[in-house]
């Protein structure tokens, strides 16, 4: 099909769509029966005009879901945003749309997000050029080979404001294109993608970065810095399959300057602004159907999740508000303190515990994490308060290593129990003896005990709890059978609960009448370690 045919054709969709405007204008269905034929016949000719306009002109006649207008009105406060959803929720369609409205200057009238009052450089990168083409390209040029020049200007940027001389290209792709601002010059749009150099993207002083799916950290890293210089702004739009990294992080903690809209199945509509079914309540049982236990909370509600080997692959988590139970004023219930150490690049965290001896639940009640490279004397006074002062520690195996931990002679233990006389379990918290007589500190055996705890509800978390959830969310194992990275807080979580289902645990009650008792006899003036 040649250029000058192809662009005289107008697809159905749009037709359909003007007459729907046309009818609306008129006053709805039943006024138009009162039209003359040739009040019909103008009628038809507006539509075909209107739907040529609707073809070339997506930007005009774009309305936002309100989700998606939620994200561009970020756009006024921060200059690095994140739209986390869920499958199908018409993430790349919000950002191409909102880059063609920084590249035209055709902003609507509405609009509450940032504001360009000239000509920018903006660059949109995704994770191949196959994946460029077909999402970022197409949707903004309307093409996703070049080659096919007659759907230029049928994505969301219009027709009448491509320079169709100016683009460079590789094959199907284009590397570049200028595009008419309404201020009378012209803004630049770089393609690029994630398997490039990171050299090959130094140089370029942006205004406005595009990302379409998660970037690897240090190609996101580069890209910002190229928008320094002129105070811009990065988007990034993805459904969060590729787990907690260190850039999902920040968007999802929105620490300072970070920020991001998260979209789920339940905010997005059954039909668009045109009536036409967009994602129905079948498509979406059927995908629910499809998709593997461990993805749904990511695919269908845009929760960060990593893939098959994912040890809580849980749909509901067990969590609990601290209004909800009276745990520090019931003296039924147990008590106990844990600790996953830390050195060097790795922090310490304290867990705070209470078990219902009869019910059986185990509460995770708190975690305190100490700053990497910190000794026993610089955290030891969350221990010396009137609620936890006296209450069993479970140690790791590695805390009885002398200097390990305290930069001294001493070990920890010997910090705790002989300097600040703590109450701290006999012996490291192991795992119980298995049928070969063996007793190991294999994690599997405590992280199994977590995870039916989980699906069972006999082991709660509070949701203050944030870092263990997390890590708990993203918590895989490889094909090696190795653990991931990070597992501080879940480390320190597995040892109190193995010291719980051990006995340890001691209610606030029996601790007041029998601490002074529990500890062993001192041999040599030191208590025995093993």
């Amino acid at each position: 099909m040649a250029k000058s045919e192809a662009s005289d054709y107008i697809l159905p969709i749009y037709k359909d769509r003007a007459l729907k405007h046309l009818v609306k204008l008129a006053g709805g269905k039943a006024a138009i029966k009162h039209l003359d034929a040739e009040q019909l016949r103008k009628m038809q000719a507006a539509r075909d005009v209107i739907a040529k306009d609707m073809q070339f002109n997506t930007l005009k006649w774009f309305r936002p879901f309100k989700y998606q207008s939620e994200f561009f009105e970020t756009g006024a406060h921060f200059t690095r945003r994140g739209m986390i959803a869920a499958n199908r929720a018409g993430k790349t369609v919000a950002s191409t749309y909102e880059t063609a409205y920084h590249l035209t200057g055709r902003y609507p009238k509405n609009w509450k997000g940032k504001v360009w009052d000239k000509p920018i450089i903006a660059m949109c990168s995704g994770e191949s050029w196959e994946q460029v083409a077909k999402t970022l390209q197409s949707k903004l040029l309307g093409c996703d080979d070049i080659k096919q020049s007659y759907k230029l200007g049928t994505g969301s940027i219009p027709l009448e404001c491509i320079d169709e001389k100016s683009y460079r290209t590789d094959g199907a792709n284009v590397l570049s294109i200028e595009i008419w601002h309404v201020s009378g010059g012209k803004s630049k749009l770089y393609f690029s993608n994630y398997t490039q150099q990171v050299r090959h993207l130094q140089g370029f002083e942006l205004d406005l970065v595009v990302l379409d799916e998660q970037p690897p950290d240090e190609i996101f890293s580069e890209l910002v810095v190229r928008t320094a210089q002129r105070n811009g702004q990065v988007m990034c739009s993805f459904t969060p399959l590729k787990g907690m990294s260190g850039l999902v992080r920040k968007f999802w903690d929105k620490i300072d300057g970070y920020t991001h809209v998260r979209v789920t199945w339940d905010d997005i509509p059954f039909v668009n602004e045109w009536d036409e079914k967009f994602f129905s309540q079948e498509e979406r049982d059927q995908l629910s159907r499809d998709f593997m236990p461990w993805e749904r909370d990511c695919r269908m509600k845009g929760i960060p999740l990593v893939g098959k080997g994912v040890v809580f692959p849980l749909l509901n988590w067990p969590t609990y508000k601290g209004i909800d139970f009276d745990l520090k004023g019931n003296e039924k219930l147990e008590r106990l303190i844990s600790f996953d150490l830390g050195i060097k690049n790795d922090p310490t965290v304290i867990s705070f515990f209470f078990r219902d001896p009869v019910e059986e639940i185990i509460y995770l009640h708190r975690q305190i994490k100490v700053s990497q490279g910190e000794t026993p004397d610089e955290y030891v006074h969350y221990l010396l308060d009137k609620e936890s002062k006296g209450v069993p520690i479970a140690l790791p195996h590695d805390a009885s290593q002398a200097g390990r931990y305290t930069l001294t002679e001493q070990s920890v233990r010997e910090v705790f129990e002989d300097t600040y006389g703590l109450n701290c379990i006999s012996g490291a918290i192991l795992n119980p003896m298995n049928d070969q007589g063996k007793v190991t500190n294999h994690k599997s055996y405590g992280i199994n005990i977590m995870r039916l705890g989980m699906e069972r509800g006999t082991f709660k978390i509070n949701e203050s709890c944030v870092e263990f959830l997390d890590e708990a969310r993203n918590y895989a194992i490889d094909e090696a059978g190795r653990f991931s990275d990070p597992d501080d807080h879940i480390d320190s979580a597995r040892i109190g609960i193995l010291a719980l289902i051990q006995g340890h645990g001691e209610s606030m009650v029996s601790r007041a009448n029998n601490f002074q008792y529990r500890r062993p006899t001192a041999i040599d003036g030191k208590v025995q370690r093993i």
